[in-house]
């Protein structure tokens, strides 16, 4: 008996300095729980919250394809073989975009980071309103499109819309056309600008705003909620295309950059 007690106490002396007991804070194995994880979740084993790749198919990515005019939505292969999605909108139309994410929702208080690639083919002075919006829906209140990248005088601009729909220009670059750009867009959403913030990679490079930060902040939540959108829209007088690829949603700069 005795040595049946010895051996129980120094079994529990191993396991206490080995802290064999459960740990509390694991991830969850079964994969009902790990579909759970969320964007806010301390977990972070599905960080990759949205994958927006052309091989997942239409229906599979987009909401809805929102097209004025002859415009369309159509995946090509790039130099490399991957497959991209191709927005073209044709002179005389008005919109051809991707409204994304399908099966995600990103929520007030969630951080997020957005990235993408994508190359542009339009003339260089062409104005466009968008050929990326986080837009909010429904649509037609206060801010209405928080956060949306556009061209304007041979530029590629970062705009802010605040609660009176007044824009702002925190960021801008020359506008290069024909080459692939890379995009890693990460926020802080909110309904206050006092707590909501934006940060912006171009091509790897974190960027700095108009502030001399390279953190800003502004309101990133409008409406009930906001979606991303890609593709071309405004400049109807002249004919655009947009190739994006490696559409990703994630909880990290590592799930999103490319």
């Amino acid at each position: 008996m005795k040595k049946l007690v010895t051996c129980l106490l120094g079994f529990a002396c191993v396991c206490s300095l080995s802290q064999c007991k459960k740990d509390r804070t694991a991830a969850p194995q079964n994969p009902d729980e790990m579909a759970l994880v969320s964007a806010r979740g301390a977990i972070g084993i599905l960080s990759v919250l949205f994958n927006g790749d052309a091989s997942q198919g239409s229906s599979n990515v987009w909401k809805d394809i929102n097209i004025e005019g002859s415009g369309t939505v159509t995946a090509i292969n790039d130099e490399t073989a991957t497959l991209c999605w191709k927005f073209l909108k044709p002179a005389g139309s008005h919109r051809t975009e991707g409204h994304g994410a399908k099966n995600y929702q990103a929520a007030d208080g969630d951080e997020i980071y957005i990235g993408w690639t994508s190359k542009l083919y339009m003339p260089s002075a062409l104005k466009t309103d968008a050929v990326f919006q986080w837009k909010s829906y429904p649509t037609g209140t206060t801010a209405n499109h928080p956060i949306m990248l556009r061209t304007k005088s041979g530029n590629l601009e970062l705009q802010y819309f605040d609660i009176n729909h007044v824009a702002a220009v925190p960021w801008s670059v020359s506008l290069s056309t024909a080459t692939w750009q890379k995009f890693v867009l990460r926020m802080k959403l909110s309904y206050s600008a006092a707590t909501g913030y934006i940060e912006l990679w171009y091509n790897g490079i974190k960027q700095t705003f108009s502030n001399g930060s390279q953190r800003y902040y502004c309101r990133t939540m409008d409406a009930d909620y906001c979606d991303p959108k890609w593709g071309v829209y405004g400049g109807d007088e002249e004919q655009a295309t947009h190739i994006v690829k490696g559409i990703r949603i994630g909880t990290s700069y590592a799930d999103v950059a490319q």
